[in-house]
């Protein structure tokens, strides 16, 4: 059956989510039930992907966790926050909208990365994405008004190359201060990038019936974009973004931001409530090869280190020759330090202490002359093109930890990035270094791996990592 209604599981005087079918990759849709005065009922309905009806996809702002509203859904009460309320108070249009807050069941971790792997799916399926920008601060009458010349004038400008008014000073002409309402928060967050950028179309609702032609900033960029960058940073970036994207697709030429070093590189600084949506909340943007496996039992750090081994893959692939497999598309501008600039961005973004990277650096380039080393061995074995990168079996953080030593005495290890090679397990330390002192990398036999420093620990110099890494291939 294409749909089921979502009453089954509805108990009591609160709504309750119907278990999804992720082999059927499933959605669900809400749909306008009756309205009145008093009451807006909706329906909340299960559809498998590939027969869902048309449907639009909202794009907001979540806002603050307190205080909270609450809708009725199949005649049960379903608590949401009060941004999203307000849109449904305005919005009453008689057709399927998807919509994160209610269509996924947020207390189910297992559902939660199963929608999150189909968001590229959702949002480019979608008839449009419809952007939700009215909030208590930012949207007042003034702001409305702004929104209907703002769009006037566009449209104005577009045709005539004037305003309404008849004054035409090429740019100048054009009413600047009503781009108000694109002075938003909305436009930080960083779940709109592939919202926005995985769209066919865009709408933009300021409140009631006044829209914002999104339309017009995208095709006309080169018109408007000038004095959008300087005066709408945020904005304009997205607006450069989906023009970007949208051009490789019609020629179907491979984009930069389908590669996660660029993508993170371009977007970590956006902001979201969850650290692990730094990697997560973009990579329905991300190329399949170089995803990162949605999972939200994973901590922030093993996300972290999930995005540090498929950007050392990425850059491993890029730098081959295409006649090995690799992709000479920005073959010129592809470096290393990107790939390390890359993943110091996303630490910093994801929250980690300066004290945590210290010896970040140092880590990835360890991983990475292990790699080269090994891909020799691969070459001359005949091993599988991308056995090189398979060679370092697992990467780990550890943090501090306290212990008594063999003299009794309270002692700290502490934090350390380490992966593993052969077997083995090779740590870099979150110290501060000073002067010549170099980051020093050791390896540490298992059953002793926090004993009295000194003890079962071996010191390897940049030096010593090269005969090591000889001697274990």
């Amino acid at each position: 059956m294409a749909y089921t209604q979502a009453n089954d599981d509805c108990v009591g005087k609160f709504y309750k989510h119907q278990p999804l079918d992720s082999e059927k990759h499933q959605i669900r849709l809400l749909k306008l039930r009756n309205s009145s005065e008093d009451t807006v009922d909706y329906r909340l309905i299960t559809f498998d992907f590939e027969s869902a009806p048309s449907y639009v996809a909202l794009s907001y702002t979540w806002g603050d966790e307190r205080p909270t509203g609450s809708v009725s859904i199949d005649g049960k009460e379903f608590e949401i926050r009060m941004n999203l309320l307000n849109f449904l108070r305005t919005y009453e249009v008689d057709g399927y909208l998807w919509v994160d807050q209610i269509s996924i069941d947020q207390s189910n971790p297992e559902e939660r990365n199963h929608q999150v792997k189909m968001m590229w799916k959702i949002y480019s399926r979608c008839d449009y994405v419809l952007v939700w920008l009215r909030n208590e601060t930012t949207c007042t009458p003034s702001t409305n008004q702004a929104a209907l010349d703002f769009n006037n004038g566009v449209q104005s400008y577009l045709k005539h190359g004037r305003r309404e008014d008849g004054s035409s000073d090429d740019k100048k002409s054009f009413d600047w201060p009503t781009l108000a309402p694109l002075h938003n928060s909305y436009f930080d967050r960083l779940w709109i990038v592939q919202e926005l950028l995985l769209s066919k179309h865009v709408r933009i609702l300021v409140e009631g019936n006044v829209w914002i032609l999104w339309e017009s900033l995208r095709t006309k960029r080169e018109e408007l974009g000038g004095k959008i960058q300087r005066i709408l940073p945020s904005t304009s970036r997205m607006v450069d973004a989906q023009l970007w994207r949208h051009t490789f697709d019609r020629h179907i030429v491979l984009s930069e931001m389908e590669y996660i070093t660029i993508t993170v590189s371009d977007f970590c600084d956006k902001k979201c409530r969850d650290p692990r949506d730094k990697v997560y909340g973009l990579m329905a943007l991300v190329q399949p090869s170089s995803q990162v496996e949605v999972d939200y039992t994973k901590s922030t750090h093993q996300v972290f280190l999930d995005a540090v081994m498929s950007m050392v893959r990425e850059y491993w692939y890029m730098r081959r020759e295409p006649s090995d497999g690799g992709y000479k598309f920005y073959r010129v501008k592809w470096t290393f330090g990107k790939t390390v600039e890359s993943l110091w961005s996303l630490a910093q973004a994801m929250g980690f202490t300066d004290l945590e990277k210290s010896g970040f650096r140092s880590f990835v380039e360890c991983i990475w002359e292990r790699i080269l080393r090994y891909e020799v061995t691969a070459k001359s074995h005949g091993l599988q093109m991308d056995a090189e990168t398979r060679c370092i079996t697992s990467v780990g953080y550890e943090p501090e930890k306290r212990q008594v030593s063999v003299n009794e005495r309270l002692e700290a290890t502490c934090n350390r990035w380490w992966y593993r090679f052969e077997g083995n397990r090779y740590y870099h330390d979150c110290k501060e270094w000073s002067g010549k002192a170099k980051l020093q990398e050791y390896t540490v036999p298992e059953d002793v791996r926090y004993s009295k420093p000194g003890l079962g620990k071996k010191l390897l110099t940049r030096n010593d990592r090269t005969s090591v890494g000889r001697e274990l291939l």
